[in-house]
């Protein structure tokens, strides 16, 4: 038997492994929906025959019940009636008694009036139960009580009634007495009918009971026989779907080992057998693609140097060995000079020429036992192993090897017919397997290589502590100004312009940040930062913002309603292609007036693309914003683009204010700009004025206004408040 069985299972689980899984589920699920379905016919079906039951129990049998009750109180109530009556005539009254006479009659005729309604509705009672279906039984019973109740009715009610309607109250008194013994009489049949009901309605009670049951054993049965059927059939579904699949996932796990030689057999036809198949022609391609992936995983393909990955590899063992020799050992790195242009304008594949042969001098440079590796682009590392035991001396060595190498790259050559002469930026940095981690070598010697190449390019550099200490400063510096806006962290100072009669004409705003930590940190501490990180855009918006709203505060104070704010606008915030949209969005959002507001550009932003620059000055004019030149005469401005400019003012930088009292030159530069400025009807302001002679001098040549330490310096929002309101009420 239990070989039937397996053989069974098996057969089953083969003939699955032909259809798809998806055909599988479906035919369970449609499986799942037929036994539900029986099992809801068999549940409907016992519901029916027990209201069946119920409906014939109450129907056939408690009516029944309930008629014969009426019946048997009615003639209990004629009884009760004609003894009542007759307790309450005076049957010995005199003739001559005519008011009591009169009283008996009419309780008499009451009386009989009533027991002939009473007859009236047995009849009909008794007509109802006679009509339906009795068993014989029941006719028997019914049969007699019909007799009886004739004898009753026939033999003593009517009688009495007549007797009562004509007086006759002793005649009545008779009736009333055979009354009695007729109902006495009968009353057994009527028991015994109303007994047979219940018994009746006992039996289709059990009936339904036995019927409720029946169906209870059935859908208990037939439940049980889906759950064993259903849960094998899932079983197999199951078997059929997970052991194929715990196949496909042994064989992954074999070739993620690296062994690409499981035999695989498939039998079947579905998605699965599918995936074998497919794995198994995988499984042949990977064996024979595996030496390749190696090659490609651990070496740049174009140079044949390790690559960053089996570089990393190598530190790794060199930091070890270092630690248990203590030798030093050395980290150099390589970034080709003006490689960029290189391929700009002769092609890439000029500029791969000249990294394989880059690459070729620089192994020809190193010892067997050193490894140089390309990171990438033009970079290239060089990890020297064993130098010495002295730090000075390991030093000694690895500079050597470095300048050799510089020396073996700067060699020209010939590259697609032109004579090239390469350099290259080199950075060293000494480790032993105690000092530093892999990424901290790289970092180091990335960093002293970048000094290199921005101290004049075909230079090596050892790497600078202090150097890292001020670039890690700085990156620690852009973390904390990202959560300086959303912080409230920055604020804005105000500088007061005025001009030369102390009139207050505005000021300029000027943005401080209020670090946690650090306390009050100046513009040029993180505006750099600001602009390289591209934090200076949102930076910038909020700074405008907020100069709009206070400009828009002012409004309401006849005092200071026509004070000027002068907005500093960057060079990376002003290039971005919705700067025009973002400031007309500001202004109109707070509705301030655009003419008291004035944007500062440097002649190094206007100058950058002048047609874009141009373009932007002109759709924000059409606003109402005027534009300031901020630090004139410092910049590679010319005259031919100034003229073309739609600015309104020129700014004078301080570095032409500090000695315009006693430096020639800067007078004269001073008097060239405020002429310039005359002849082109451009507004002048000087900056940096901080004693009453730089101002004097200003004044005699002719230049209207200023801002500097002599007026005040840069201050939060209620300190220049309470000056520019102090000077405008003098």
């Amino acid at each position: 038997m239990f070989k039937l069985v397996a053989n069974f299972h098996f057969n089953v689980t083969r003939l699955l492994l032909h259809v798809s899984i998806g055909v599988r589920l479906l035919s369970l699920m449609g499986l799942a929906a037929l036994v539900a379905l029986l099992l809801a016919i068999v549940g409907i079906q016992g519901l029916a025959a027990s209201k069946e039951s119920l409906r014939s129990v109450y129907e056939d049998r408690m009516l029944p019940v309930q008629k014969l009750a009426e019946i048997s109180q009615l003639m209990l109530a004629n009884r009760l009636l004609l003894q009542t009556s007759l307790s309450e005539v005076s049957i010995v009254a005199n003739p001559d008694q005519q008011a009591t006479l009169l009283m008996n009659r009419a309780l008499a005729l009451k009386t009989a009036d009533e027991i002939e309604k009473n007859i009236e509705t047995i009849g009909s009672l008794w007509q109802v139960f006679t009509s339906s279906p009795l068993a014989s039984r029941e006719n028997e019973l019914a049969n007699s009580f019909t007799s009886s109740r004739e004898a009753y009715v026939s033999g003593a009610l009517l009688p009495a009634v007549a007797a009562l309607r004509t007086d006759q109250y002793h005649e009545a008194k008779l009736m009333s007495a055979r009354a009695q013994l007729l109902f006495d009489q009968a009353r057994p049949d009527l028991k015994a009918l109303n007994q047979l009901q219940f018994d009746a309605a006992h039996a289709s009670y059990s009936n339904a009971v036995n019927r409720y049951e029946s169906t209870r054993f059935m859908a208990l049965g037939a439940l049980g026989m889906a759950i064993v059927v259903m849960s094998w059939l899932g079983m197999m579904l199951t078997w059929s779907i997970v052991n194929p699949l715990k196949q496909v996932i042994a064989i992954f796990r074999k070739i993620s080992q690296g062994r690409y030689d499981t035999t695989i057999t498939t039998e079947g036809k579905d998605e699965i057998s599918m995936v074998m198949r497919a794995l198994g022609d995988m499984q042949s391609k990977l064996g024979v693609h595996e030496a390749a992936i190696h090659q490609l995983a651990f070496f740049d393909p174009l140079t044949r140097l390790p690559n960053r990955r089996l570089l990393r590899d190598r530190l790794q063992r060199a930091l070890s060995m270092s630690t248990r020799t203590h030798l030093y050992g050395a980290v150099l790195m390589i970034d080709l000079d003006n490689f960029k242009s290189i391929n700009d304008s002769r092609g890439h594949d000029v500029g791969d020429l000249l990294l394989v042969e880059v690459a070729s001098r620089i192994r020809s440079c190193i010892r067997q036992s050193d490894t140089v590796a390309r990171l990438g682009g033009d970079e290239f590392i060089i990890l020297l192993l064993d130098l010495n035991l002295d730090e000075a001396q390991a030093a000694l060595l690895a500079e050597s090897v470095g300048e050799k190498i510089l020396q073996a790259i700067h060699q020209h050559l010939v590259l697609d017919k032109q004579l090239h002469h390469p350099s290259a930026s080199m950075g060293l940095c000494l480790f032993t397997g105690q000092n530093a981690s892999i990424d901290d070598l790289l970092k180091r010697a990335d960093i002293s290589m970048y000094q290199a190449k921005s101290s004049g390019r075909n230079a090596l550099r050892f790497y600078d502590p202090q150097v890292q200490a001020s670039l890690e400063t700085h990156i620690a510096l852009e973390a904390e100004l990202r959560d300086a806006l959303p912080g409230n962290q920055l604020q804005l100072y105000y500088q007061i312009q005025m001009d030369n009669v102390h009139g207050v004409l505005g000021a300029e705003v000027l943005l401080r940040w209020m670090h946690p930590t650090h306390g009050l940190v100046l513009p040029d501490q993180f505006i750099s930062i600001a602009e390289e990180s591209g934090l200076i855009v949102p930076i910038g918006e909020w700074v405008l913002q907020t100069a709009c709203e206070q400009l828009k505060a002012w409004e309401r104070d006849p005092r200071a309603e026509k004070l000027l704010l002068s907005v500093n606008v960057s060079a990376r915030q002003f290039r971005q292609a919705d700067f025009v949209a973002m400031v007309s969005g500001v202004l109109k959002q707070t509705g301030v007036n655009p003419q008291r507001l004035k944007l500062e550009l440097t002649e190094s932003l206007v100058l950058h693309n002048i047609v874009d620059t141009v373009d932007k000055m002109k759709a924000l004019n059409c606003h109402g914003i005027h534009f300031s030149m901020d630090d004139f005469g410092t910049g590679y401005s010319s005259l031919a683009h100034l003229t073309t400019l739609p600015i309104q003012q020129l700014k004078i930088d301080r570095s032409f204010v500090r000695n315009i009292a006693s430096n020639r030159n800067d007078a004269i530069i001073v008097q060239t700009i405020i002429g310039m400025a005359n002849n082109l009807g451009v507004a002048v302001i000087a900056e940096g004025v901080e004693d009453e002679e730089q101002r004097a001098c200003l004044e005699r040549f002719g230049c209207p206004s200023y801002q500097g330490y002599l007026c005040g310096k840069p201050m939060p929002l209620l300190e220049f408040e309470e000056l520019a309101m102090r000077v405008i009420t003098v």
